[in-house]
């Protein structure tokens, strides 16, 4: 485990990070060979060294688990108004409005899309993944924003 502890002090700046971007420094740093096999074993090993304390749940993100928030409620109109307060100290124009060209960042994997959208944020830049077998619906929704200049449409889903 000390590789890991290893891998994890050097990315600190970039956590949580996926097992399978664990796994791929591992075998680059000469600790596992990249095998399915040694990918299964160094996720058993992660998760006995989350459960048992060693690693830290929240330096590991799990990237196969979807959830759907629940709609926004509050408790009453002071917690409406403080919510209100909070969007406001958030507010931010937006960097590209009235570009010719309109910048996404794009990466291969969605596994690092968290850690890309925290440099690419304070920019006003968006970020998608769009590798391996990646949904034609993607492809689709990068088209319409770029035929709508980067403007997204309240109606649709993905807008």
């Amino acid at each position: 485990m000390t590789a890991v502890d290893a891998v994890l002090d050097r990315y600190c700046d970039h956590l949580p990070v996926s097992l399978r971007q664990l796994f791929y420094v591992l075998p680059s740093d000469g600790v596992l060979a990249k095998t399915e096999r040694d990918y299964r074993r160094m996720c058993e090993y992660v998760g006995m060294a989350r459960r048992s304390g060693w690693v830290s749940w929240d330096v590991i993100r799990d990237d196969t688990q979807i959830a759907v928030d629940a709609p926004t409620s509050f408790a009453g109109l002071e917690d409406f108004w403080a919510a209100v307060e909070s969007a406001a100290d958030d507010y931010c124009v937006d960097r590209q409005a009235g570009q010719l060209v309109r910048l996404e960042l794009w990466c291969e994997t969605a596994g690092m899309v968290p850690q890309l959208a925290k440099l690419d944020g304070e920019f006003g830049i968006a970020c998608f993944s769009g590798g391996g077998f990646d949904a034609l619906t993607g492809k689709h929704d990068a088209a319409v924003r770029a035929a709508a200049g980067g403007r997204k449409n309240r109606c649709s889903p993905s807008g």
